[in-house]
């Protein structure tokens, strides 16, 4: 599945022209700017070869006002299979959401983020400069069909389990497979549909941390702030099972979301290598065996 990884077919100096046909946003209006999240689909007519796991260049029109120079590119993970929404091998998927920072300098609060606004902001019909793909670290290995893989993803970290499951199952997975996703409501849970269809397969088990709206049950073995459900206390709860699939030789796990997530999933993962016997680190042990993966942001 991995054997061939494409690597930065379109560069800068020569980025690939793709299309909007598609901006639909996934999350309910109410909850405003900051939880507006979009699913992008852009055509091309070269060939932009890609695995699920990598990341697309977005080249931002006009330049930097600061610096006069054109923008900087932006990475974002593919959130579609490598044949594309489609299916046809034409098209590439991308999940955006609205960034806002503040510049700790100025005391300028709420700045829209260059490119994701851009993104969120295009219409179908438009023109978008690609550059990618990138990447090789977080794709899922050829061996893929007996092993397990643990994905945990927080926000928008969502995005390259869409694709990675939608292969995995249409090229017939036998391992198991459990997805746990963070996120704030239950109503900015993306692609919730999709995955839940999932649950037609009994080797993929999902589980939903809504931080927001549910409490976290084991405050004193997995301290959340404010008590509330994070992903950590979610992988608690099955902790067990966690267990069981980390124990085979050959099992994954792949972290993705906001930096900082790890701080909360490190040190349920020395529990449970504890509980498998594990004298040293486990989380150390799962990276040097290269069955750890992160992409955080």
């Amino acid at each position: 599945m991995a054997q061939n990884v494409p690597l930065n077919l379109f560069t800068v100096k020569s980025p690939l022209a793709a299309e909007v046909i598609e901006n639909k946003r996934l999350t309910a209006l109410s909850r405003g700017p900051k939880n507006d999240v979009r699913h992008l689909t852009l055509r091309y007519k070269e060939k932009y070869a890609y695995l699920p796991g990598q990341s697309a260049g977005i080249l931002p029109p006009a330049t930097d006002p600061v610096t006069g120079k054109p923008h900087k590119l932006r990475l974002y993970s593919v959130a579609s299979e490598s044949a594309g929404d489609a299916g046809d091998g034409q098209t590439v998927s991308l999940c955006v959401v609205r960034h806002f920072w503040d510049n700790s300098v100025t005391g300028e609060k709420n700045i829209p983020g260059v490119c994701s606004n851009y993104l969120c902001d295009v219409k179908v019909g438009d023109s978008v400069s690609m550059t990618g793909p990138s990447g090789r670290h977080f794709i899922i290995p050829e061996d893929f069909k007996h092993r397990d893989f643990i994905f945990v993803a927080t926000g928008t970290g969502i995005a390259p389990y869409r694709g990675m499951l939608k292969e995995l199952f249409d090229r017939g997975y036998e391992g198991n497979a459990a997805l746990y996703f963070g996120v704030q409501y239950g109503d900015v849970i993306l692609y919730d549909d999709e995955f839940e269809a999932y649950r037609k397969h009994k080797n993929f088990s999902y589980f939903k941390a809504i931080s927001r709206e549910q409490a976290n049950p084991f405050p004193g073995e997995v301290p959340t702030r404010n008590n509330k459900m994070y992903v950590q206390a979610k992988m608690y709860v099955s902790r067990e099972a966690l267990a069981e699939s980390l124990k085979k030789p050959d099992s994954m796990m792949y972290l993705c979301g906001l930096k900082g997530m790890e701080e909360g999933i490190f040190p349920v993962l020395e529990k449970i290598g504890q509980s498998l016997g594990t004298q040293d680190s486990f989380v150390a042990k799962l990276k040097a065996e290269q069955r750890l993966k992160v992409e955080v942001y």
